[in-house]
């Protein structure tokens, strides 16, 4: 620790040496650049008068007409070219340069008004010499009188606001003394716009007309220079920004550049636009100080001056006062821009603070790198600060642009630097990266060579089992066996575009021409794609001709060739036709394949023949292979002498057409040409949309149910299994045997959605990347009816990324597998999530059955002593009221099915017994009304009315002194049933409600309407759906399958 302290302060001080080395140097140089061009020192001017006799022009000097001049206010003296008399006022004596503020009106501070300055020089009459004067800035307008002649004038000088134009540029004249030897010298000004002084503000220089003019002319010279080095810093940084890396301290140091040239040539002595370009002075302050407020910005942003914690919080702030102020300083008048100077003074030290702080955390941790920055700002501050003194002096020197240039060089010598380090790291990552793409082809050829020997060994083992065993084998191993086969033979195309890759990349493929047919070729590959052609609203067509003639190509590479483009065409169309058509054009063979698919952008179009190039799977949800097929296939087909094209819309699908060498007919025998024509037959995917072919509609049959599995036993799991890949769907119904899981499998989520309300499932295993709907979005559809315990979700996922398994999580699955799938491990997951779904069906069980073995002692008693009752008064009533108690009694203790369908008719016989009961009991105080549909054969859980018709009788009417009203309805509608238990009780308020649609069982709820609530989601995805208000009632209604008429089209979703 202690020689980390040691080394910061060795570290400080050379950084305090370096800063004050530099800094003599800068102010070295702005002082010997003074000296240089010093103008001649006199005795200062007194009462008015100057007495240059024994001063000799001839040597070039430049005298500085500083020291007191007579000053007239509120006077004209001069009117035109004549003089009036200097008798008629008493003038008071000015400092020049300096405010006329206090002396232009007694008693009163002011910079609005207007006045004279008279000043007598007397030089040698004995030389003829032409003298000249520059006046470089009089507030804010200025007339020059010598000898009584106005020479020359800034703006126009009036004593009303009105008629007086603003306009303070700098100007010279040149001129004689008289016989005498005297220059009477008048400058009449006026002011009404500047707010902060008015009058001569900077020295006026007086010499030789030689003199003036070179000192003039070198001061616009190195303005000039320095403002062309600004804009070429500005333009090259803008075009390292446009043309490199997109690093926004380029394009801030572009801005920043832009910035200073814009006031080097608004605002210095020569204000060099103007003379070529007047825009008004109004604007020229306005855009001078806006640039002034930027230039500070885009100084900052140069720096890493986020890095600083404490700053990090404020820059928002500094950004919008900094921008705000800028922009509304465009659309202020002089005054009120002058107004804003506080804010501009705050800006700009903040920057230069902030600026100094993060160069100054730099530099401690390395002085040579970063003392080029350091020297830029130094030059920067020291610019600013000499600026600010020769401003408030009034002093006016030849322009000095060194500070500027040097700033401007290091900055650029910094960017420079870092961009050449970015390109030597670029240039070396890029050979690194080249390296590792070689090492990577070279690992997959080699990893495909070792692949396909023992994919040779299971292909040919399969072929064998399947052709001597195929009359012992049932069908579903048959079927397998051959997927097996198909899937092998996928594998070894992808395998050899793997080795191609690298053979291409060598430059030895492996090409050997012969004559071949393209018919056969297109019906094996489509016979090779049927597979995964069946799961989509597909229609592939095959529009070759059968006499089409023959080509000279490598015949497996043609098959690679097609294979790769259908495969293309089937992977990234999800319905609608795929066709492939030939022609003859120009001596070759141009085969097309058009798809009405997802279709390709022009960035993809760009980029689609590039090695491992694919579309996005966010923007497809269609994931797999590895993106070589196109660029395999265009150079493969080149390579035979042919071209490969596609045209694409982005919606409307993709067309890839290549070309062929036709063969030579004569030298092939008609007999192979007959073979080779014999097609195979076609095998088309159904969809439900019409298709046009050879322009006439053709007639689909509609998409085939989903499959499943015969249900063999009944107490087996029921999973729903849904995966747009039938290889995916294959592998899974293998791995789970029907002896064990009873599986429907379906290929989209909309197919999976259809069939959810069919039947009570275990689980829905669905895969993630599907088109249309994804697993995610399947997921979340679900759980807007089924909670995580009620119908468990198990995702599959070909990436185990956080982000993909969070993204699961959040849309409601209760696990995932990764695939490939592990039979193993999507076993146990299966067996965990349905063991969940068990426990929770059993717990539902035992509360039925509790619930249906509960009778509270006290309804018991009242009926028996109602027996009683009606032992002395009505002996037929007793005989009913004990036939509807034995009838009551004997439904509650039937434990045959507690948590199966019964007959509804059923559940209406307990209700009516148990009603019956009441009714005696409570008379007047219970009415009831029935409105029952017919009902037929439907059915409902056990044990479900009469909960809800007791509820209503306990909790609402008796709880009223009046007693009240129930209403039963059963409304049978085509699809559906729905049962509704209506009172006119007490109602419940809205807390008392939300517990129970909460299932928050207390003594308003109970488990009563929990369990019947549970087990009718259970059977019909949907539960009670309750209403009620204080002193209005309670309405609970639910919603039941009409197995009458239509047992499978209810969704619980709709």
């Amino acid at each position: 620790m202690a020689n980390h302290s040691s080394k910061y302060q060795i570290k400080k001080s050379n950084m305090l040496v370096m800063l004050g080395l530099l800094l003599i140097i800068l102010s070295g140089s702005r002082i010997l650049w003074m000296e240089m061009f010093h103008d001649q020192k006199h005795e200062p001017i007194k009462n008015g008068q100057f007495d240059l006799r024994n001063w000799n022009a001839e040597d070039g000097e430049i005298v500085l007409l500083d020291g007191e001049w007579e000053f007239y206010p509120s006077q004209r003296l001069m009117d035109g070219r004549q003089l009036q008399g200097f008798g008629e006022s008493k003038p008071r004596l000015i400092g020049v340069p300096g405010r006329w503020n206090e002396a232009l009106h007694a008693g009163k501070s002011t910079p609005y008004g207007f006045g004279s300055y008279r000043l007598r020089v007397y030089v040698n009459p004995e030389k003829d010499l032409n003298y000249s004067i520059r006046v470089p800035s009089v507030r804010t307008a200025s007339e020059l009188y010598v000898n009584g002649r106005l020479l020359t004038k800034s703006g126009q000088v009036a004593t009303i606001k009105d008629e007086y134009i603003s306009k303070d540029l700098p100007y010279s004249t040149t001129f004689t003394a008289d016989d005498n030897g005297v220059i009477e010298l008048v400058i009449q000004a006026a002011n009404y716009v500047d707010s902060r002084s008015g009058g001569i503000v900077r020295s006026i220089k007086f010499g030789s007309e030689e003199a003036i003019a070179k000192e003039m002319k070198f001061s616009i010279f190195m303005q000039f220079l320095a403002a062309i080095i600004f804009i070429m810093h500005a333009v090259y940084a803008l075009i390292l920004y446009l043309l490199g890396n997109k690093e926004k301290k380029l394009l801030y140091f572009s801005l920043l550049a832009l910035c200073v040239t814009i006031t080097s040539v608004f605002s210095t002595d020569e204000k060099l636009f103007h003379q070529l370009f007047y825009i008004g002075s109004n604007w020229d302050f306005r855009l001078t100080n806006f640039a002034l407020v930027i230039a500070a910005y885009a100084l900052l942003q140069c720096t890493n001056h986020r890095e600083l914690p404490y700053w990090r919080r404020m820059y928002p702030v500094y950004k919008i006062m900094s921008l705000g102020t800028a922009s509304i300083t465009l659309f202020l008048n002089p005054t009120q821009v002058i107004m804003l100077f506080p804010i501009y003074y705050v800006l700009g030290g903040t920057a230069a603070v902030i600026t100094l702080i993060t160069m100054f955390k730099k530099v401690i941790k390395d002085l040579k790198s970063n003392l080029l920055l350091l020297f830029s700002f130094l030059a920067l501050m020291n610019h600013s600060l000499w600026s600010l003194i020769l401003l408030d002096s009034g002093l006016s020197l030849v322009y000095y642009p060194f500070d500027m240039i040097i700033a401007m060089a290091c900055l650029a010598s910094v960017w420079f630097k870092d961009y050449l380090i970015m390109h030597a790291n670029t240039k070396e990552l890029a050979t690194t990266l080249q390296r590792m793409n070689d090492h990577k082809d070279q690992f997959l050829a080699n990893t495909s060579h070792e692949f396909k020997n023992p994919l040779h060994s299971i292909l040919n083992m399969s072929q064998s089992v399947l052709k001597r065993e195929r009359h012992l084998l049932q069908e579903r191993s048959i079927k397998e066996l051959e997927t097996v086969l198909s899937v092998g033979r996928r594998m070894t195309l992808i395998l050899n575009d793997l080795i191609d890759v690298m053979s291409l990349r060598e430059g030895n493929p492996r090409i050997q021409q012969r004559v071949l047919f393209i018919q056969p070729i297109v019906t094996g590959v489509l016979d090779m794609l049927q597979l995964n052609a069946e799961v989509k609203s597909l229609q592939i067509v095959n529009h070759i001709p059968e006499d089409f003639p023959p080509v000279h190509a490598d015949e497996n590479r043609v098959t690679q060739i097609i294979f790769n483009l259908l495969h293309n065409a089937v992977k990234y169309t999800n319905d609608g036709v795929i066709s492939i058509r030939a022609y003859v054009e120009e001596g070759q063979a141009c085969i097309v394949i058009a798809d009405t698919g997802i279709g390709m952008d022009e960035n993809m179009l760009k980029r689609l023949f590039r090695p491992y190039e694919q579309a996005s799977t966010r923007e497809t949800m269609i994931e797999g292979g590895f993106g070589l097929g196109l660029s395999i296939s265009k150079q493969l087909v080149e390579l035979q002498g042919g071209t490969l094209a596609v045209s694409s819309v982005a919606g409307e699908g993709s067309e890839f057409k290549f070309s062929l060498k036709l063969a030579d007919l004569v030298a092939e025998e008609e007999n192979d040409r007959t073979s080779a024509l014999e097609p195979l037959p076609l095998r088309s995917v159904p969809i439900q949309e019409n298709v046009w072919e050879n322009g006439e509609k053709a007639d689909i049959p509609p998409v085939v149910k989903p499959t499943i599995l015969l249900d063999v036993h009944r107490d087996r799991p029921h999973l729903l299994i849904v995966d747009d890949d039938p290889i995916n769907l294959q592998v899974l119904e293998t791995i789970l045997p029907p002896e064990d899981y009873e599986v429907t499998m379906v290929t989209s989520g909309k197919e999976a959605l259809a069939v959810l309300g069919t039947k009570e499932w275990d689980l829905i295993i669905s895969d993630i990347m599907m088109p249309q709907m994804s697993g995610y979005e399947l997921t979340r559809i679900i759980r807007e009816r089924y909670t995580l315990a009620e119908l468990p979700i198990l995702l599959l996922t070909a990436r185990s990324q956080p982000q993909d398994i969070q993204s699961g999580f959040l849309a409601g699955a209760n696990d995932y597998v990764t695939k490939p799938v592990e039979a193993i491990e999507i076993k146990s997951r299966i067996e965990a999530l349905t063991t969940i779904k068990q426990v929770i069906r059993e717990q539902l069980q035992l509360e039925a059955a509790w619930l249906q073995a509960q009778i509270q002692p006290h309804f018991l008693f009242n009926a028996l002593n109602s027996v009683i009752a009606l032992k002395e008064i009505n002996l037929d009533k007793m005989g009913n009221l004990l036939h509807e108690l034995s009838n009551f009694l004997r439904n509650k203790f039937k434990f045959e099915n507690p948590n199966g369908l019964v007959p509804i008719e059923e559940e209406l016989s307990l209700v009516r017994s148990y009603l019956y009961i009441e009714k005696i009991r409570f008379e007047e105080k219970l009415q009831i009304n029935w409105e029952i549909d017919d009902y037929a054969e439907l059915e409902i859980p056990f044990l479900t009315i009469q909960p809800l018709v007791e509820n209503a009788i306990r909790h609402g009417v008796m709880n009223r002194p009046r007693g009240g009203k129930i209403v039963i309805r059963v409304s049978v509608y085509d699809t559906h049933a729905e049962i509704t238990i209506e009172d006119d009780g007490i109602g419940m308020d809205k807390d008392q409600l939300q517990r129970i649609l909460e299932r928050r069982a207390d003594s308003s709820s109970g488990v009563g309407l929990i369990n019947t609530d549970q087990r009718l989601k259970r059977h019909f995805g949907t539960g009670l759906d309750i209403q009620s208000t204080i002193d209005n009632g309670t309405k609970v209604t639910f919603r039941v399958r009409n197995r009458s008429n239509s047992a499978d089209t209810i969704n619980p979703l709709s």
